[in-house]
């Protein structure tokens, strides 16, 4: 599965991303809206990098539309 991954950082919070399905019309969902996301990647589901295996982000997905781990940046 191909993904969009975007990146924030908050002075409490630890770095997460935020991977979404690839597609032209995906939105951020409301209640992660106000945190200051950043595109960081197009990559693929199995990408080793965004910390969490490829069944949690596609099950995530599937049930959410979303897709939010913390970063091992």
């Amino acid at each position: 599965m191909q993904v969009n991954v975007f990146i924030a950082h908050a002075a409490d919070k630890p770095l997460e991303l935020l991977v979404m399905p690839y597609a032209p019309s995906i939105t951020i969902p409301n209640h992660l809206q106000g945190r200051s996301w950043r595109h960081m990647a197009t990559t693929t589901a199995d990408d080793k990098r965004l910390g969490a295996s490829t069944r949690e982000i596609e099950a995530k997905i599937a049930a959410g539309g979303y897709a939010l781990v913390k970063s091992r940046i």
